[in-house]
Formats: structure tokens, C-alpha cells, sequence
């Protein structure tokens, strides 16, 4: 008679070696994708802000609610740190009317100064699209040194001094009830929708 021949079979999971290293690399690899989720997200706040301040105000041109008088930024972006991953969007500007953030009353939908001095003409104004027009008694728009400067108002108390009018800046269209809920809201729905993109993509390298 013929030796016994035992049948062996072996059970491996191929690959698992392998397995066991991508799998350690998941937690890096799901904080890359949240960093860069925030990050994205951060972005799209910022614009989606700008978006909303020219969709309900009169503003000629955004440059000036992106800038200062002086040309700084009122608008941060703070990305997101290896230590943190928040994002951080701020919009920087005074608590008053003189304040460099605030774009001159020109900046917004006004009307045109006659060619000739017009006894009794006023300079009018409309900030926000739903709004009126208002009117600016004692008003006018700069002349001599001040020509190009913006609408000016002369004090109602018979006095030479003038006050320099403006609208308003990005700090006070961002903390408006109307366009913080929105901000808040879509940008909440895009966080969500590209945290799941960027997890996506990095589970793809993985399998790669």
C-alpha cells in the first residue's frame, strides 16, 4: 500500500500585509481630507458673502467691500493648521460711519450731479435693492479739493463743517440676519458635500 498523503490547505489572506498599512494610514488620510474640506469650504463662504452682498445692495463694484480705503482686506481667510483643521473666515471692519471699511455713498446707486448748480438739488441714494431712495439735504458731491472724493453733507447747524457720507461695509452685509443665515446654511451644505468628496478621493488613492 501507498503512503498517506495528508491534504493541506492554506488559508491566507492575500495582501493583507499591505491591507494592514493602508489601513494605518487612514486616520492621516481622513484628516487630509477634512483639512482640505474646511479649507475649500472657507473659500466658498468668502465668495458666497460677496456673491450675496451685490445680489441685495446697490454696490458698483465689489473691489471696495473687499478693501479698505486703504486698501487693506476686510475680508481673512484662515486655513486650517496641521494641529486644527478649522477654518476660519473673518470680516474685518469699524463700529461707525468713519470707518475705513465703508465705501462712500458714491459707491452705491446715486444719482448724477447737474452740469449747472440747480437751487434746491439734492443727492440721492439707494443702499439696499429693496429699499427707497433718500434724499441728502444740505448734500453734495465733492468739489475743488474734495472733487471725486464722495458726497458730502453740510452740518445742519449753520456751521462750515461737513460730514463725509458712506454705506455700508462688508462687516455689516455679513452680520445681517438675512445674509448670515444663508452663509450659514450653504456653507454647512458644502462642508458636508466636500468633506465626502475628499473622502472619497483619498479612499481612491488607497485602493491605488
Amino acid at each position: 500500500m501507498g503512503k498517506d498523503v495528508n491534504v493541506e490547505i492554506t488559508i491566507e489572506v492575500k495582501g493583507l500585509k499591505e491591507l494592514m498599512n493602508k489601513l494605518q494610514a487612514f486616520p492621516k488620510a481622513m484628516k487630509k481630507a477634512e483639512r482640505s474640506a474646511v479649507d475649500t469650504t472657507a473659500t466658498a463662504v468668502k465668495n458666497l458673502a460677496i456673491n450675496e452682498a451685490t445680489r441685495l445692495y446697490n454696490i458698483k463694484e465689489t473691489k471696495r467691500l473687499t478693501k479698505d480705503s486703504r486698501g487693506h482686506d476686510t475680508i481673512y481667510v484662515k486655513r486650517s493648521t496641521q494641529t486644527a483643521s478649522i477654518a476660519v473666515v473673518t470680516f474685518k471692519g469699524g463700529s461707525n460711519a468713519k470707518s475705513g471699511d465703508r465705501p462712500g455713498l458714491q459707491h452705491f446707486a446715486t444719482n448724477k450731479p447737474p452740469a449747472k448748480r440747480k437751487k434746491g438739488w439734492e443727492p440721492t441714494y439707494k443702499i439696499k435693492r429693496s429699499g427707497g431712495s433718500k434724499s441728502i439735504p444740505r448734500g453734495f458731491y465733492g468739489e475743488g479739493k474734495l472733487k471725486g472724493q464722495g458726497i458730502f453733507q453740510r452740518k445742519a447747524d449753520g456751521s462750515n463743517k461737513i460730514v463725509r457720507r458712506t454705506g455700508i461695509g462688508m462687516k455689516q452685509i455679513a452680520e445681517s440676519k438675512e445674509v448670515l443665515l444663508r452663509i450659514q446654511n450653504e456653507g454647512q451644505a458644502l462642508l458636508k458635500k466636500k468633506m465626502g468628496e475628499a473622502i472619497k478621493k483619498q479612499i481612491e488613492k488607497m485602493k491605488g
